[in-house]
């Protein structure tokens, strides 16, 4: 295994188990909001607002913001030292403050303003939701441009870590007024200032972190840094190119909203469980290798840079197949365990069920687009991105308009959504290779064929032994719940890793390597 192969893995394995941690509180943190509130007008005006901040935080943290100044961050430390790099990433954050300070007063101006003249109170409480939680934008973009700093130096844990701060924050605060008050509107309103405090723990836990490197932020405006103006004309695209991906769960919640009381809620607890094996495996692995790539196109090595694409293709593969198959066997008894309680009934479990299986289908050009977009950032080509994103938005849009109509519903946005994502990614993956040449694409592709076959004895282990189980499956306690659920896994996980094992399977046998050397060097 190469050293840019180690590296990837054992950054992505300490970022796994970082994230593994924050997805395991965030179902704790579903789980609470499902049991208060189930799949109620309350929860979906909740979650309507918190989509934009949300969306807000993709465009200038996590998403464009951080893909776009990883590579120039790391260009700067790399050829002009530590001292350079400080200043230009002080003016970065100084300008991203007061961009993101103006854009929250004036949508929650704008928010305040529209109460006054709508005439839906559920439309009001969405409003007042959005306009008290838009604040959290500002923390939570900088806490991610913060924890894109620390990964580019090799540090992981905390960035990883920090959104447990944020589900630790709502759930206290769930908790908090459902003891205080029997009133669910005055509740969803704590949760929403749950968020707030949450946001503000996020970006306290990384500046320790940044401050024992010496790159412990300062106000510095410079709109004439050459970073500053580098970064800008890169910055608009990318934020165009993520902006559609938002835009398009922008459009998915606005026409789910429209359906419908139950289908913002619906859709947004199917995709919290698609976004935990993609959260700890798919995004785990494209925040590991942003800074490997980008140093490598910084030092101008393509044979680096597509070595180190294919090897995170392979592994992601190894890991999102397996969940697919277990999301689309086991779907209902998950939902049931997790979520069916309180507020959270039988018929929510059946629509959520409808719709997490669609989301399922498309993990693996989810978590492949995590890897592939940020490709073409770390090459600064920011326009191919956004050209396929528009195209691909448009499709959605016409896809959405047919299956919704359907006897799916919502569950076909969701439908849509995998669709429009395996167009996505084959798109994506067609003209990366023309810019770069050769990536290893059938080497993929016979390691995703022999991950398939063993996904498929595993999905037989797993319907066997569920089928065994049923009585526990439908027990009331809890407790059998959980043992069917943990049993059908567990043996599903076991055949898949023996016959990996003794098949001799590449992609285990680079993840052995990585700990056994990890666990040798300590």
């Amino acid at each position: 295994m190469s050293t840019e192969h180690k590296h990837i893995t054992r950054a992505a394995g300490v970022n796994s188990l970082a994230t593994g941690l924050s997805r395991i509180l965030g179902l704790l943190r579903d789980m609470t909001m499902s049991y208060f509130f189930g799949t109620s007008g309350l929860s979906s005006a909740f979650f309507f607002a918190f989509t934009i901040p949300n969306t807000l935080r993709r465009l200038f943290g996590e998403g464009a913001m951080s893909s776009v100044f990883v590579p120039l961050f790391a260009h700067e430390l790399h050829h002009n030292g530590k001292e350079p790099a400080r200043r230009a990433a002080d003016a970065v954050l100084t300008v991203l403050t007061v961009v993101l300070t103006g854009i929250t007063v004036l949508v929650s101006a704008g928010c305040l303003l529209a109460t006054l003249w709508v005439p839906s109170a559920h439309a009001r409480l969405t409003l007042f939701l959005t306009a008290l939680m838009m604040p959290y934008c500002i923390l939570i973009c900088l806490a991610a441009v913060c924890g894109a700093m620390l990964n580019t130096f090799g540090h992981f844990s905390r960035p990883a870590l920090s959104p447990v701060l944020l589900n630790l924050a709502i759930i206290a605060a769930a908790l908090l007024a459902a003891w205080l008050t029997p009133v669910e509107q005055i509740r969803i309103y704590a949760v929403a200032v749950g968020v707030l405090v949450g946001g503000a723990l996020q970006l306290w836990l990384q500046l320790p972190a940044l401050a024992q490197r010496g790159f412990m932020p300062r106000p510095l405006w410079s709109l004439t840094h050459p970073l500053v103006r580098q970064l800008l004309p890169l910055l608009a695209p990318a934020i165009i190119g993520v902006g559609v991906v938002q835009l398009n769960v922008m459009v998915d919640r606005i026409m789910a909203a429209a359906l419908n009381a139950r289908a913002v809620s619906v859709l947004f607890y199917a995709d919290r469980l698609i976004e935990f094996p993609l959260g700890i495996f798919g995004v785990a692995l494209a925040v590991a290798l942003l800074p490997t790539i980008s140093f490598c196109a910084a030092r101008d090595d393509k044979q680096g840079f597509t070595r180190a694409i294919a090897f995170s293709l392979r592994q992601v593969c190894f890991i999102i197949v397996p969940a697919l198959v277990g999301l689309l066997v086991l779907a209902e008894p998950i939902v049931q365990l997790l979520f069916q309680r309180g507020q959270f009934t039988h018929e929510s479990t059946h629509f959520v069920v409808r719709a997490l299986r669609c989301y399922a289908a498309g993990l693996v050009p989810f978590a492949f687009a995590k890897i592939i977009v940020p490709a073409f950032y770390a090459r600064k080509d920011t326009r191919t991105p956004v050209l396929v994103g528009v195209t691909v938005l448009m499709l959605n849009v016409i896809l959405n308009l047919i299956l919704m109509r359907t006897w799916l519903q919502e569950a076909g946005l969701a439908l849509s959504t995998t669709i429009c994502a395996f167009i996505n990614v084959g798109v994506l993956l067609i003209l990366l290779r023309r810019a770069c040449g050769p990536m290893g694409m059938r080497a993929v592709t016979v390691s995703l064929a022999r991950i398939m076959v063993l996904a498929a004895a595993m999905a037989v282990s797993v319907w066997w032994t569920s089928d065994i189980l049923s009585a526990w499956r439908a027990a009331p306690q809890l407790i059998l719940r959980g043992m069917h659920c943990a049993l059908a896994i567990g043996a599903g996980v076991t055949v898949y890793v023996l016959l990996a094992y003794f098949t001799r399977q590449t992609e285990l046998m680079e993840l052995l390597a990585a700990y056994f050397r990890k666990r040798g060097s300590e």
